[in-house]
């Protein structure tokens, strides 16, 4: 799912001849390791991520594969790499989850040399409101209206743009399409949401979290044969440093 998104942008990407890239909030290492076999040999390949567990799986990966890619942890909205220095940088189905998001856009262009470019991808609202809205129901009910689920703070499609333009990069392309999807796999849409907007479980015990996420797959399963509609709706973005 995170590749076939990836894919869809990296046509109108261009980049050097042994390219510098950098993969901001890199988890396990898919989207730098893609890119490398996409458009290595590189110069320099990056990756930065807030959790030292994801920046070992993808050190990991690299060595594996032979490939000096230099994981570290860190934060993106304090990239530790000096003005100008990457061709590409990806973002990819993170920057939702940023708590800053105008300083990170900064970040990411000040570390772009002139004419490098970022391609992002990032969930916009209103995507999985109907999901959001029944775990929240959830947790509130499991705490007796004491607790409320973590979800995240969606930007629009207009909030991304903008935040690119005023950034400093030349928008060169941008899709936000939204659509309804119909679910009826609730074990297998809990699961995964499980794993993509995790945080509505933060603040609560292992047993609460798998008793919800049952009854959770439970009522979705029961939603009839229309299925559980959730709206998925994401921004696919090149911008250019000008």
């Amino acid at each position: 799912m995170y590749l076939a998104g990836l894919h869809r942008l990296l046509p109108f990407v261009r980049v050097p001849r042994l390219p510098a890239i950098l993969d901001v909030g890199s988890g396990t290492g898919l989207n730098l390791i893609e890119a490398a076999r996409l458009f290595g040999p590189a110069r320099l390949l990056a990756g930065i991520d807030l959790s030292p567990g994801m920046v070992a799986v993808a050190t990991a990966k690299a060595q594996a594969l032979w490939l000096p890619a230099q994981f570290v942890v860190g934060d993106a909205e304090r990239l530790p790499y000096p003005d100008s220095t990457f061709d590409l940088v990806i973002c990819n189905s993170v920057f939702h989850w940023f708590r800053d998001r105008p300083t990170a856009m900064r970040e990411i262009a000040r570390v772009l040399r002139r004419g490098g470019q970022l391609a992002l991808i990032t969930a916009t609202a209103p995507g999985f409101g109907e999901w959001f809205t029944l775990i929240d129901a959830l947790v509130r009910a499991a705490t007796g209206g004491g607790g409320a689920a973590a979800v995240p703070d969606l930007p629009t499609g207009l909030d991304v743009a903008l935040l690119m333009a005023q950034s400093g990069l030349l928008v060169e392309r941008l899709r936000n399409p939204i659509h309804r999807i119909a679910v009826k796999d609730g074990p297998g849409f809990v699961g995964l949401m499980s794993v993509i907007a995790p945080t509505w479980a933060a603040d609560l015990p292992d047993a609460a979290v798998a008793q919800l996420q049952s009854l959770a797959a439970d009522l979705i399963g029961r939603s009839g044969p229309q299925g559980f509609p959730v709206t998925w709706s994401a921004v696919e973005a090149v911008g250019t440093k000008v």
